[in-house]
């Protein structure tokens, strides 16, 4: 019993900001009759963040899915990343698409990348 707490500690550890991201948005934009929110994190070796050995520190990729809509934030160089959108954004969803992006990226900045 006490490895399970362990290992789950551990994950905690290496994915806090990216928990803590999700907390976040889980409680503004909460699960009601279908999401039109979906975020993936992926890190530098193709691990995505609901793999166990995921980690945060060698973050690559953010992709946030909202609505019919795709918005990457791929890290460009060490601190410097590239924001992307996959498909054209309808002016209706700007502001929310930029409240989305406001709380991603304070959350990223959080983290100590390798």
């Amino acid at each position: 019993m006490l490895d399970f707490f362990v290992k789950y500690y551990e994950l905690a550890i290496r994915m806090k900001n990216i928990i803590n991201m999700y907390t976040e948005l889980n409680r503004k934009y909460p699960n009601i009759y279908g999401r039109d929110l979906r975020i993936d994190a992926i890190d530098r070796k193709d691990r995505y963040n609901d793999d166990k050995l995921f980690d945060e520190t060698i973050l690559d990729v953010v992709r946030i899915y909202y609505k019919q809509q795709t918005i990457s934030i791929e890290r460009y160089y060490e601190n410097n990343w590239e924001i992307e959108d996959e498909d054209y954004i309808k002016f209706e969803d700007f502001r929310e698409i930029g409240k989305i992006l406001s709380i991603v990226m304070k959350h990223i900045s959080r983290i100590e990348l390798d």
